[in-house]
């Protein structure tokens, strides 16, 4: 199992971590890809992302395609309501 041993506060040590996990995608544990998605969506700046992707880790496009690039669940039912409320308004108007 992958520790992260990397200095939270070592941003370099960090995505160098991040890059070695994505390498290995998707034979990583449950823990490392919450991991992977924290990085993703709470941790990483835009440029670390940009650098990342340009560096393209052997499971990055896997990655991004199961985990980052799709709509959940709540996300879907927040843009049918909202383009139920479009309609509706459409149609009001008319």
């Amino acid at each position: 199992m992958f520790e992260n041993k990397a200095d939270p506060a070592n941003p370099s040590a960090r995505f160098d971590s991040i890059e070695l996990l994505l390498n290995r995608y998707p034979d990583v544990s449950d823990e490392e890809v919450v991991q992977l998605k924290r990085w993703f969506g709470k941790q990483a700046s835009a440029f670390e992302v940009a650098s990342m992707a340009s560096k393209n880790p052997t499971g990055y496009a896997q990655f991004r395609a199961d985990h980052i690039d799709k709509f959940s669940i709540l996300e879907m039912v927040l843009i049918a309501l909202f383009a139920g409320a479009i309609v509706s308004i459409i149609v009001l108007v008319l």
